[in-house]
């Protein structure tokens, strides 16, 4: 813990601060990513002989990343902070937890389930990742948890990603095992606010805690600076969200939109989806979006893929009239758009005098998501000025106490946000049944590790996707590394962040603990040479009463022993007694 001094010149306690890779701060979750990097890099080079450990692995990532195996699929956030993104290429850590889930998903199955539950009863409102990781942990820790879905099977948005990019037999394995192994009993085709299914009912028979995460299940409709777009009823009119619903259920046959122009509205992820989607189902596929290039949401890896499939992508317009004729679409006019935000935030600015009509067949509109906010208000969680209040730390509601709410009803966000919300919830939940206090220790906050000091870097390895000539179906469109490509790519990650967070070596007996370099001030001299020699930025200089000696930070150390060697008045040691266990009683500190 960190303090500094605030204007009366007191100490003042300020939030838990720890020093880790900024990949690790990205991501969420803080998912251990340097470590298990690191471990994958010791793997045997024989796939027979690695299988155990990559099963050690995935049990050490599934405790606080249940969710791990399809993140493999479709999660790459860390990658966007990574120390070498500008330095031979970011850490592929997705297909490295891809490379990981091959193995590790059969293995779900038969995976042990955490001890039965015998605490109180809790309700867990939504099956999607905030809803299941909020479960899956309070099931770890005792709790009868049961989780009420609307729909008839787990997993919430994440059904909305097509095949090519989660397989779904991936994801059914996943979230059917969750609830098998954190003992959770599941009720389909329950939707929260209908029937016998509020709050104050659940209350009665007897459970103690909620946590409502019902999703965004409803698609924002199409809007021309503050009016609604007319025509969005036209035959032939479809919201994306809806569209990419029925496919995964199989509702819409495989050559659908065969010959048919399809004009695809809006520029996220989802919408690239869509559009790569239909140009699968046969479709002929136009999307038009808001932003420029540059500042398009949308991955570059989505806008890629959707330009090598063929799909023509219009930036910086937006849709003043959709045009019908005899009922159905027809066309529609898009007028130049000159700024997307402004000072107050998402506020689209038109030059309607430059504006182009395109006609097509079937338009999928693709701009967002909401929550259903009536169940909500039914169960006084909304205040009286229409507003969803819940506590930033601890998610609990400020009109129920007994309430928590997060993931996209809170919040819209990536699946790994939505679930960090259930984990904070399921956290937050323990405290209010064993009446601890809900926010103490928990405002924490992170500094990243720099990339060392180094002439050259490694090269990521090639991600290979099937031609797009070749992919134009359901099956997965990119290939995962092997054993040898994932082994060379987590050697790449083996000198950023502290050893002090990621202990692998510790964990695998190359060593009983982490050397760290100190200093015998009495033969220290000043001279800064240690300084030079190290690559961490670990080795300083500090002024002792007028003298200058030199320091070692015991979370930036790696203990490589450069220091020592150039030390000229031997001033430098390596030390290990009983340093293993300051760096534990540090590292508890921050957790």
């Amino acid at each position: 813990m960190w303090k500094s001094e605030n204007n009366s010149g007191k100490n003042v306690e300020q939030a838990l601060i720890q020093l880790l890779p900024p990949c690790q701060i990205k991501c969420p979750i803080k998912e251990d990513i340097q470590r298990t990097n690191v471990l994958m890099s010791l793997l045997p080079s024989d796939i027979e002989q690695a299988k155990d450990g990559i099963i050690q692995i995935g049990n050490y990532l599934y405790d606080n990343n249940p969710m791990f195996n399809i993140c493999g699929y479709v999660c790459g956030i860390c990658e966007l902070e990574c120390n070498y993104k500008n330095k031979g290429g970011a850490i592929g850590r997705r297909l490295l937890k891809r490379f990981l889930s091959d193995a590790y998903t059969p293995y779900l199955t038969e995976k042990p389930a955490f001890t039965k539950p015998d605490s109180a009863k809790v309700a867990v409102i939504g099956g999607g990742p905030s809803g299941l990781n909020a479960a899956f942990q309070l099931g770890r820790l005792g709790y009868q948890v049961t989780i009420f879905e609307a729909s008839a099977r787990l997993g919430g948005s994440l059904w909305l990603i097509p095949d090519y990019r989660l397989p779904k037999d991936i994801l059914s394995i996943t979230c059917e095992s969750m609830t098998r192994i954190a003992n959770v009993e599941v009720k389909y085709n329950s939707t929260f606010g209908e029937g016998q299914l509020t709050i104050d009912n659940l209350k009665e028979e007897g459970y103690k805690a909620f946590f409502v995460a019902k999703g965004s299940t409803q698609p924002r409709v199409l809007t021309f600076g503050r009016d609604v777009v007319a025509g969005q009823d036209l035959l032939g009119v479809m919201y994306g969200h809806t569209f990419l619903f029925e496919v995964s259920y199989g509702n819409i046959a495989l050559d659908y939109f065969k010959n048919k122009r399809v004009i695809v509205i809006g520029g996220g992820n989802v919408a690239l989806d869509a559009a790569r989607t239909a140009r699968r189902l046969g479709g002929d596929v136009t999307l038009v979006a808001l932003e420029k290039r540059e500042e398009i949401p949308a991955s570059d890896e989505e806008i890629r893929g959707a330009w090598e499939e063929g799909i023509k992508i219009i930036y910086s317009r937006g849709v003043g009239r959709i045009i019908g004729e005899g009922g159905k679409f027809k066309s529609i006019q898009a007028p130049k758009c000159v700024s997307v935000f402004d000072t107050s935030g998402f506020n689209p600015k038109f030059d309607a005098s430059d504006s182009i009509f395109l006609t097509g067949d079937i338009l999928l509109i693709t701009v967002g998501q909401m929550a259903d906010r009536s169940s909500l208000m039914r169960d006084g969680l909304i205040d009286e000025n229409g507003r969803l209040t819940v506590d930033p730390v601890t998610y609990q509601s400020a009109k129920r106490p007994e309430v928590f709410v997060g993931g996209d009803v809170q919040r819209i966000g990536f699946m790994v946000d939505g679930m960090y919300s259930g984990q904070i919830a399921a956290e937050s939940i323990d405290r209010y049944l064993r009446g601890m206090d809900l926010r103490e220790g928990r405002k924490r906050e992170y500094r990243p590790f720099e990339l060392p000091l180094r002439d050259q870097h490694k090269s990521a390895v090639e991600t290979v996707w099937i031609p797009p000539e070749k992919r134009l179906h359901f099956q997965l469109f990119e290939r995962g590394y092997t054993l040898k490509e994932a082994i060379e790519e987590a050697k790449r990650c083996c000198y950023c962040g502290p050893c002090s967070s990621c202990r692998a070596c510790v964990s695998v007996d190359f060593q009983k603990t982490i050397p760290i370099a100190k200093v015998t001030l009495q033969k220290c001299s000043g001279c800064g040479m240690c300084i030079y020699a190290c690559n961490y930025q670990s080795a300083t200089l500090k002024d002792c009463d007028g003298d200058i000696y030199s320091d070692t930070d015991i979370h930036r150390c790696k203990g490589c022993g450069l220091c020592v060697r150039v030390c000229p008045s031997r001033a430098r040691h390596m030390e290990y007694d009983d340093l293993e266990d300051k760096i534990k009683a540090a590292s508890e500190a921050f957790s």
